[in-house]
């Protein structure tokens, strides 16, 4: 029997071992599946970590990016922030500077009625007092003389208005030439001689007669600014005192120095001498008239001469001195020669304008204001001519078209319903279609360059603005007349006008 069982418990126990060996195959299995599944669940944790860095360095790159995104913002934000300060301190300051620059202006209008007024009203107190017919010989006389007095006074202040309007605007036009500025400033003197002599003023020049060196300039221009020097310290001069002069070659330049014993100008007010709307004095209790342009004129014209300007006052009370320096002109002999005949001549007082004779000439004035209408048809038939004066451009074509033909035609611009533009056009458009010509004036207020040239586009010959000076006026009418139908415009002779600008001068006692 125990022989029996012991092959049974063989058996059995070989079952239980391949059981054992099957359950131990079945772990094996179950662990290599478990090992299998940490290996992949492993990777998949390699892979996620990997995933998370290239996220952390992608997050620190992005980070770093806003931190420079920010710390560019913040910069712009800085530099917006101190642009904004900067504009807003230059917006006050241009605030200030444009209510400083409006103030003066408004000044400057209040300035200029005021000196308009002035003479203005000694023309009309005089006039109204001979129109009463209640004045002795004498006393007529004396308002005749300061009628003309003052209105050539107000035609010098239109005249300043005017210079000035074009400096600004860019259309003042120099006609240079060789200028010998000695015999300039002697002329310029002698202008200003009688001025001087009612305030017991003495007046010097100080320049060596051999001077021979000569400017590129215009003369008109640059005897304006040595004469407005001058008057200018003329005018702040106490009785008794003295105004030098001397012209000498420095370096490449000839300077003019203008040297006074006047009020002088105070070291508050000396930077602003030549702006313009800018005078030391309050305009209700100035001492002297006039606008105040002078000496803002003479620095733009010295600078469009490509000279400098400047000028120095120790004080109030203690004198002026201006300086003015132009280049020297490398001028030919006979250019040198030329201006030193000039010279020897320029000292000499030139003639009073004389009328030219407009004898058996018939001429057709058209103005819409009766007076200057009067005015204008006086001068004219003084000066010989016969005279038919309109107020309209209607009745002018009437005359010019329909009946005898005038021999030449004077017309204000500014007239009623049709001006004087379209006047000389409609003229102008008969003449192509049925011949002849008829030479026109346009005698007007409207003075600027600009409206000149208007003028001699629209078809007049010649530009002569108000207020007349019949000199003037019978030069422009003569010269038309003698030239060719069709002829280029033309204005009057420079003498001529040069002339006229003397004898006002002289009429104001500058």
């Amino acid at each position: 029997m125990a022989s029996e069982n012991k092959p049974d418990a063989a058996r059995e126990e070989t079952l239980t071992t391949r059981e054992t060996a099957v359950s131990a195959r079945e772990h094996a299995g179950l662990a290599r599946e478990e090992a299998v599944a940490l290996r992949e669940a492993a990777d998949r944790a390699r892979e996620e970590a990997a995933a998370f860095r290239e996220e952390a360095v992608r997050a620190r790159e992005e980070a770093a990016e806003t931190r420079s995104e920010l710390d560019a913002l913040m910069s712009q934000l800085r530099e917006a922030n101190e642009h904004l300060i900067v504009a807003n301190l230059r917006s006050h300051a241009l605030a200030e500077e444009a209510e400083t620059a409006n103030r003066h202006k408004d000044e400057f209008i209040a300035m200029v009625s005021h000196e308009l007024r002035t003479p203005l009203n000694a023309v009309l107190g005089w006039a109204r007092m001979l129109a009463s017919k209640q004045l002795p010989e004498t006393r007529a006389t004396h308002a005749i003389q300061t009628i003309e007095r003052n209105a050539a006074s107000l035609a010098l202040i239109i005249d300043d208005l005017l210079d000035m309007s074009r400096i600004i605007a860019g259309t003042l036009k120099l006609t240079c030439q060789p200028v010998d500025v000695v015999a300039l400033t002697q002329a310029a003197l002698d202008v200003v001689r009688p001025m001087a002599a009612a305030e017991h003023i003495e007046l010097t020049l100080f320049a060596d007669s051999s001077l021979s060196d000569v400017v590129d300039g215009d003369p008109d221009r640059l005897q304006q600014v040595i004469g407005n020097l001058l008057t200018n310290a003329i005018k702040f001069t106490p009785d008794g005192g003295r105004v030098e002069v001397s012209v000498e070659h420095v370096g490449s330049q000839l300077e003019v120095k203008v040297v006074d014993t006047g009020r002088g100008i105070s070291a508050e007010f000396l930077p602003h001498v030549f702006d313009r709307y800018r005078q030391a004095d309050r305009i209700t209790s100035r001492q002297q008239a006039g606008l105040g342009l002078g000496l803002a004129i003479v620095r733009q014209l010295v600078e469009l001469h490509g000279g400098t300007v400047h000028a120095m006052s120790e004080g109030e009370g203690r004198g002026a001195t201006f300086i003015i320096r132009l280049p020297i002109l490398t001028a030919a002999p006979a250019e040198r020669w030329s201006a030193l005949e000039r010279r020897s001549t320029s000292s000499v007082d030139s003639p009073q304008p004389r009328s030219e004779r407009l004898d058996h000439l018939q001429v057709l004035v058209v103005d819409g204001q009766a007076d200057g209408r009067a005015l204008t048809s006086l001068v004219l038939a003084e000066a010989g001519a016969s005279v038919i004066a309109v107020a309209s451009a209607e009745e002018a074509l009437h005359h010019v078209l329909d009946e005898q033909r005038p021999d030449v035609l004077v017309s204000d611009i500014g007239l009623p319903e049709e001006d004087g533009f379209a006047l000389v056009r409609q003229i102008r458009e008969h003449e192509a279609e049925h011949g002849g010509f008829v030479p026109a004036i346009a005698l007007t207020g409207f003075a600027r360059a600009e409206d000149r040239n208007r003028t001699l586009a629209a078809g007049f010959q010649a530009h002569v603005s108000k207020p007349l000076e019949p000199a003037e006026l019978t030069a422009a009418i003569a010269a038309v007349v003698r030239r060719p139908a069709g002829g280029s415009a033309i204005a009057p002779s420079t003498d001529t006008k040069r002339a006229v600008r003397e004898a006002i001068t002289k009429k104001l006692g500058r």
